[in-house]
């Protein structure tokens, strides 16, 4: 494991021993997961921003290592929209249910 250094405000710590006491943990265990947590959140930011630019589905979720409908769910639940290419998107579906069902995916197809 690799150190890092930050400079953080005297309330800023206080609260991070706050929430560390809460949970029993020690100050760097709580930092690790809330920096963990931030990361993790702020990848599903990106990936939610490529998707409204136009990027696929797909490409949106693996970079956030969510799962497609983990992200989908998300974009949902914001209210998102995209400017996506419905035959993109087809080919990301069909691509993930591929070896589910012929029906579904002739389904897909003619939408």
């Amino acid at each position: 494991m690799t150190n890092l250094s930050v400079r953080m405000n005297k309330e800023m710590i206080d609260e991070l021993d706050r929430i560390a006491d809460l949970l029993g943990v020690d100050r760097a265990t709580i930092v690790r997961k809330i920096i963990n947590t931030g990361i993790e959140q702020q990848k599903i930011e990106v990936a939610i921003n490529l998707y409204q630019k136009g990027d696929t589905l797909e490409r949106a979720a693996n970079i956030s290592s969510a799962s497609l409908w983990d992200l989908l769910e998300e974009i949902k639940k914001r209210g998102i929209t995209s400017k996506f290419d419905v035959e993109q998107e087809k080919d990301t579906y069909i691509r993930v249910f591929k070896s589910k069902s012929k029906e579904l995916i002739d389904k897909i197809r003619n939408i």
